[in-house]
């Protein structure tokens, strides 16, 4: 019989800016086994995702409608960061403090009875005769993503979404992702607004426990873009292996409130 792994003790506290570099390493180490993240390494470097995540949370600092949550270490909170989320408000009111939220109407749908129509096709290169790159790829997700969202948030909605969540591999499964989920779902609940994320291949299978329902999704195969660069792997006698990058799906995922 396997021991049962002891649990870290941790408490959920707001991120400060001293965070940022310890929130953007955990960021790059969640992503390390991610095709899609990788295929993009081999043009972009090693650290292009742990340093964009790094520069996007500074600016999202500056944002009154962002929440950067951040589980620290200990049940007083005070040791290190093992995990983090960023939550984001639309449509709420400027000064929330000053409102109060009027009871919301029933949603024409909910999260278990919408699918959303797919996204644009794929983004094809300038020349006929150009091989799809990283740039077709990015181009490809990002009219996706704006695809989803317009479909999300239509003007005049109200909602929470997480822009990004990750949790130190070594703390994973713990229950350091489902608290930093909950933290943003049970306020959405007491708002009576639902919560929407775009998720990582990984990672839908945690959201969806959290009461996430896929809406959407996006399905590429990843060579199509790779110009015939294979990913790179070491085998059980250290030597290195090629193997093709696969499909990879985004998911775009709501969870609509539930009555307290």
């Amino acid at each position: 019989m396997n021991p049962t792994k002891t649990k870290t003790p941790f408490k959920l506290v707001p991120a400060t800016l001293d965070d940022v570099d310890a929130i953007g390493d955990i960021a790059g180490d969640s992503f390390l086994d991610d095709t899609h993240t990788l295929m993009k390494a081999v043009w972009k470097g090693d650290g292009f995702h742990r340093q964009g995540s790094k520069e996007s949370l500074i600016d999202l600092f500056c944002n009154p409608r962002v929440d950067i949550i951040v589980a620290r270490e200990g049940s007083d909170g005070s040791g290190k960061v093992l995990g983090s989320i960023v939550w984001i408000k639309r449509g709420y009111p400027d000064n929330e403090q000053a409102q109060t939220f009027a009871t919301p109407t029933a949603s024409p749908t909910t999260a278990s009875q919408t699918t959303f129509p797919p996204p644009p096709p794929p983004v094809e290169p300038a020349l006929p005769s150009s091989p799809l790159t990283v740039t077709e790829l990015e181009q490809t997700t990002n009219n996706a993503m704006t695809h989803y969202v317009d479909l999300l948030m239509p003007p005049g909605t109200m909602c929470r979404f997480i822009y990004g969540m990750s949790v130190a591999p070594a703390y994973q499964s713990q229950g350091i992702g489902s608290a930093l989920m909950k933290w943003g779902t049970d306020r959405a609940d007491e708002d009576g607004v639902f919560c929407w994320v775009s998720s990582s291949m990984s990672g839908w299978p945690a959201y969806a426990k959290a009461g996430f329902a896929e809406i959407g999704r996006l399905e590429l195969r990843l060579d199509d873009y790779a110009q015939g660069v294979k990913r790179k792997l070491t085998d059980v006698d250290g030597k290195e292996v090629e193997e093709e990058w696969g499909v990879y799906v985004w998911r775009w995922m709501r969870r609509d409130p539930i009555a307290k």
